[in-house]
């Protein structure tokens, strides 16, 4: 905690409430101030920052969602908490919708039901500090990489004009400029990646999963026969899918319950904000692609533009499926795992609806073949001759139903 900036900051005109107030959050070890009315408070946020504002409704100079309205005005970024007698629908709305209330506290007051809620305010704002925090890297690391490229490409410009003055081959010149452009790729998509594995290492339920994901993309890859560009993208693209979540807050990442539309909305913007960090390097156009139309659904139901059937590239259809096994097969916050039985139940039910038959098939048909990741080393060896047999049965060319698989 910086010098100037406390827990929080009490404002009602009721000098017995401030004490109550004061000895009970002494007890919890929190810093308070308070405020007999909205000059006082105004006085107090512009000496120092609160993490939490707890303001009475009814106060002599004013009401309180004016002056939480207020206080977001001026740029304060407390979290703000009402507390009133006469929480009536329209006090709710007007509380909501201008001071952007992070809960309402009715009175007479349950001071245990306060102070937990206090304490969950200090919470989530620890939550949001984070996340700026990670926004501001997300940032620098962009603007770091931006002036790479261009400390690049301004090499690449002299090694080219000196090749030229010395008249070296075709071959050499060409071999020279690949070589820097690599440079290039391999310093964003490093850095990249490192981002996505500070996410996973932030929430022990995904720890592991663009890694698992990709083991999983490599066998249906491998099984369906992909040229190798494709494969690499897929690579690549299944190790970054999620880098958008680093924009989605924890409380939404972890909660334990069903989600609200709006937080629904927020975790699906994760393939936008995913596409926007990636979109300075058209090297990964074909990547980007893949990871846009990971959340799409084989009937066309998905998001986030609503693509069906084989309007979805082949190694977008590849990572839903390895994405869904995945995160079926891992603990959730709102889950434990599935076995592999039930996993693969699930993945047969949404065959033709949310997924690819093929994809389906290829998956189920690679694991009873290798087996589930274990690691660096991969799944169990497979039986002789398992994949020529399926492929030289249903080339990658052809459309094919998999029922005999899914049976």
């Amino acid at each position: 905690m910086s010098q100037n900036e406390f827990d929080l900051l009490i404002v009602d005109d009721d000098s017995d409430i401030l004490q109550l107030l004061r000895e009970t959050f002494a007890d919890s070890c929190l810093t308070v101030h308070t405020a007999g009315g909205i000059c006082e408070a105004r006085a107090e946020l512009n000496h120092h920052a609160f993490k939490v504002v707890l303001s009475d409704h009814n106060l002599p100079d004013g009401n309180g969602v004016d002056f939480l309205t207020e206080m977001r005005g001026m740029g304060v970024r407390s979290v703000p908490i009402l507390m009133t007698g006469l929480l009536d629908i329209s006090v709710a709305a007007e509380a909501i919708n201008r001071g952007k209330v992070y809960q309402f506290v009715a009175k007479p007051l349950d001071v245990m039901a306060l102070t937990q809620t206090v304490h969950r305010a200090l919470q989530y704002y620890a939550t949001l500090r984070e996340q700026e925090s990670l926004t501001r890297e997300i940032i620098e690391h962009n603007e770091r990489l931006r002036g790479e490229a261009e400390a690049k490409e301004h090499s690449l410009r002299q090694a080219a004009d000196k090749i030229r003055v010395e008249e070296e081959t075709v071959e050499r010149q060409k071999a020279h400029i690949e070589a820097l452009y690599d440079q290039i790729q391999s310093a964003y998509l490093h850095t990249v990646t490192s981002l996505t594995a500070a996410i996973e290492a932030k929430d022990r339920y995904t720890k592991g999963h663009g890694e698992r994901v990709n083991f999983y993309c490599s066998l249906m890859a491998e099984l369906l026969g992909l040229p190798d560009a494709c494969r690499r993208d897929l690579e690549i693209a299944s190790v970054l899918h999620d880098l958008g979540k680093i924009g989605v807050p924890d409380s939404i990442l972890s909660k334990t319950g069903i989600l609200s539309a709006d937080e629904k909305r927020t975790m699906a913007s994760h393939t936008a904000l995913t596409d926007d960090i990636l979109r300075p390097l058209p090297f990964l156009e074909n990547v980007r692609k893949i990871i846009r139309e990971h959340h799409e659904r084989y009937d066309g139901s998905g998001y986030p533009e609503g693509l069906s059937a084989d309007r979805i590239s082949l190694e977008g259809r590849i990572l839903a499926v390895a994405d869904s096994y995945d995160a079926m097969r891992s603990d959730r916050a709102y889950r434990r795992a599935l076995t592999r039985e039930q996993a693969e139940h699930e993945l047969k039910t949404g065959a033709g609806s949310q997924f690819c038959p093929l994809c389906v098939g290829a998956l189920i048909c690679a694991l009873n073949g290798h087996g589930e990741f274990v690691g660096k080393a991969g799944g169990a060896d497979s039986s002789t001759g398992w994949e020529e047999d399926f492929l030289r049965l249903h080339p990658a060319s052809q459309s094919m139903r998999v029922e005999t698989l899914l049976n």
